[in-house]
């Protein structure tokens, strides 16, 4: 890798990240990753706490059996809303990681949305 084809390389890296099903942990390891959960149902996940800062993710609503509850302990946002309810097919959640004021504690913080949540 060379830095004119940096780029090159970082695209062509495996992106998707397995939906780990009903009950299952979203754990995203790398930058730009995304998850697209399918459900056959009410279904849960929880989202792991990002290791380090400046993460990027996107959680989506591939396929929509049901509604799925994403549910992060650390809060998505500052008002502590720790959980995201995809309903619809589409639905996304885009994330950025950061560092709370707790120095080495890291949470995901909203991006962008287009979903429900609720404390």
């Amino acid at each position: 890798m060379t830095p004119h084809n940096i780029h090159s390389h970082l695209y062509d890296v495996d992106h998707l990240l397995t939906d780990p099903g009903n009950g299952g942990t979203i754990r995203f390891k790398g930058d730009l990753q995304l998850c697209e959960m399918v459900s056959t149902g009410a279904e849960t996940r929880t989202l792991a706490p990002p290791s380090k800062s400046g993460l990027r993710a996107a959680i989506r609503l591939k396929t929509d059996g049901g509604d799925v509850v994403v549910t992060h302990t650390n809060g998505f946002n500052a008002a502590g809303e720790s959980k995201a309810t995809f309903n619809d097919a589409s639905d996304i959640l885009i994330l950025q990681s950061v560092e709370t004021a707790t120095p080495g504690t890291f949470r995901w913080q909203i991006a962008t949305r287009r979903i429900t949540f609720l404390p």
